[in-house]
């Protein structure tokens, strides 16, 4: 991960609490956890491999 990439101040927290009201329903811990890193991934420019 560049540290150059990071913007201080966005926590992406504006984001999962949209998906979270367009999801119309509860969302379990996981959901929530997994959802949030994908947000901070994009953010950050990164990707994960799955190799």
């Amino acid at each position: 991960m560049d540290s150059r990439t990071i913007r201080v101040g966005d926590t992406g927290l504006d984001q999962l609490i949209q998906w979270l009201k367009q999801t119309g329903q509860p969302q379990t811990l996981e959901a929530l956890t997994e959802r949030y890193l994908a947000i901070l991934r994009t953010l950050t420019g990164t990707e994960e491999n799955n190799t």
